[in-house]
């Protein structure tokens, strides 16, 4: 009782926490506590090249022993421990948020007084200017001008440093809540056994939101996004009006998914080599290439217009589902050998991927249209489109499309890829400072070309599904599809300067740029012409603003 007579009732507080926490840890000890550290001793001595077999083996059963009584423990106390912890953050709670709220009554009267002795005494600032202008004004003098000018500079000078004290002052109060925040959030993690409960856990990111949002760096980060959902709203009004419906209804948000499907593929195999500071011109022609390979395996009669050197395949004779499966891969294949390419000139002669894409950009359309004489496919077999493009659920004139499900699946590979493994956070590093990641360790060379190969992969299956979307398709399909995916990558955030993006960014931008290709037509730009301006205006915002963002960091 004496040590807490002279505390501060929020001392007294983080006093008990640590009372009970060292409690909840007591209990613990031999149980929950004891199983992680006897199973890092054995991780540990798996990896400890050091000890022979036999006593790696003896040690690892040891730890097997000792760990089955711990897990006994750890059942036996269970009960007990969850009641303390329930009680525990049951307590916290109450107890912070008394804290809390009596901080931000405090706070709401301090910002008050604060902004009225601003005010005050920026009004007794602008008055002494005032004055001293008229005085000096009245003087005259050889030296008026100059005068004048040092006047206006130490007024402004002093007026800057009130704001600035004032925006202090209450930065300090905002931090003083805040603390009391992070008070309750950490204990509550530790009474917890370091596992935030989910619904700490969003009222923690809200409140680091709140604490951390600044009006111009939300502009920053989120302009062009409020730009095209004020062309939204405005697409909408104006077709409410002209129409007497909806525009964003049911059918017509199944439509952009069912399209941005397919795009999302080439979206997420461009956005790693942007994330490298490069970017990619071949994906249109490799989507063409795609298709064409697609299409000429999946025809209703297995045979096609499609001539190579003058002769005609015929692929009849195979099962439908074989040449399916072969259409996918040779696509897949036949992609990655031409991101290999370009990745190679890249990685081995540092040569920019604009230099090394465009190349094989050429090159690929050109071989491809030369050999096939630019003749269309045919159409894909019935049953083939129904399983690539088909409705799981149909809904009018549209529905759920397999499409979306398999787009599903390609972004939560490539979400696990970008953060969970090991090449992934390479891959970052080389984006962010290649000379620095060269220097950690990580082959450069191997990661740029292994990036390069996994767009490959992506643009073949993209291609592939847009070929059997699609229909009929030759050479010429998918010109122009490199700046779709390119701008829903710098639309949802992944940066030109290396190393900064997120897939969730790239599947909002591919879904923002699908949206305006589906939503222009019905407020009446159906010229496609003004729609690629359109696109370019916004492909020009975007890449503004992130150009803006890297110049103020820097």
């Amino acid at each position: 009782m004496e040590n807490t007579v002279n505390l501060s009732p929020i001392d007294q507080f983080q006093q008990e926490i640590d009372r009970r926490q060292v409690e909840l840890n007591d209990l613990r000890l031999n149980g929950v506590t004891k199983i992680e550290n006897l199973k890092n001793e054995i991780t540990n001595v798996k990896k400890n090249k050091q000890l022979d077999k036999e006593t790696k083996g003896k040690i690892i059963a040891k730890c097997k022993a000792e760990l089955e009584l711990a897990k006994e423990n750890k059942e036996s106390n269970k009960d007990i421990i969850a009641e303390k912890v329930a009680d525990f953050i049951n307590y916290i709670k109450v107890t912070s948020n008394g804290f809390i709220q009596e901080k931000k009554a405090s706070n709401k009267a301090k910002f008050a007084e604060l902004k009225a002795k601003y005010q005050e005494d920026l009004a007794k600032e602008n008055e002494r200017y005032k004055n001293a202008l008229a005085e000096t004004k009245a003087a005259g003098g050889e030296n008026l001008a100059s005068e004048i000018k040092d006047l206006k500079v130490a007024h402004v000078q002093i007026a800057g440093d009130l704001k600035v004290n004032y925006h202090d002052e209450c930065d300090k109060l905002k931090d003083e809540l805040h603390q009391l925040y992070l008070m309750r959030f950490n204990a509550i993690e530790n009474a917890n056994n370091k596992k935030m409960p989910i619904a700490e856990s969003i009222e923690q990111k809200a409140e680091n939101y709140k604490y951390n949002f600044n009006w111009k760096t939300f502009i920053l980060n989120n302009g062009l996004y409020l730009a095209i959902v004020a062309l939204l709203i405005f697409a909408i009004i104006i077709y409410a009006v002209q129409e007497h419906q909806f525009l964003l209804n049911l059918s017509t948000i199944l439509l952009i998914l069912n399209q941005t499907s397919p795009k999302v593929f080439l979206a997420l195999g461009v956005a790693g080599l942007i994330v490298l500071a490069g970017t990619d011109l071949s994906v249109g022609r490799l989507v063409g290439l795609a298709s064409v390979l697609t299409g000429m395996l999946v025809t209703t009669s297995g045979t096609t217009s499609v001539t190579f050197f003058g002769i005609s395949p015929d692929f009849s004779a195979l099962p439908l589902g074989l040449r399916v499966v072969l259409a996918f891969l040779i696509s897949i294949v036949a992609c990655v050998i031409i991101t290999s390419i370009a990745g190679f000139f890249s990685a081995k002669f540092k040569m920019h991927p604009f230099i090394s894409t465009l190349a094989t950009q050429l090159f690929t359309f050109g071989m491809l249209a030369g050999i096939t004489g630019n003749a269309f496919t045919g159409n894909p077999d019935p049953g083939v489109k129904e399983f690539v493009s088909g409705f799981l659920i149909r809904y009018r004139s549209t529905g759920l499309s397999y499409m979306i499900i398999y787009a599903i699946i390609g972004i939560i590979i490539m979400w696990f890829i970008w953060n969970k493994t090991k090449f992934g956070k390479n891959m970052f590093a080389v984006g962010g400072n290649p000379e620095a990641a060269s220097v950690s360790g990580i082959s450069v060379f191997w990661v740029t070309l292994a990036v390069f190969m996994l767009a490959g992969i992506y643009y073949g299956i993209g291609g592939s599904m847009f070929g059997i979307y699609s229909g009929n398709v030759r050479a010429q399909t998918g010109q122009g599809m490199e700046t779709d995916a390119i701008a829903a990558c710098v639309v949802g955030g992944v940066s030109f300067t290396g190393g900064v993006g997120k897939i969730r960014g790239v599947v909002i931008g591919a879904l923002l740029f699908t949206m305006i290709t589906v939503i222009l037509p019905y407020i009446g730009i159906t010229d496609t012409n003004f729609q690629l301006a359109i696109k370019g205006v916004i492909v020009l915002a975007a890449v503004a603003l992130d150009c803006a963002k890297y110049l103020k960091k820097k």
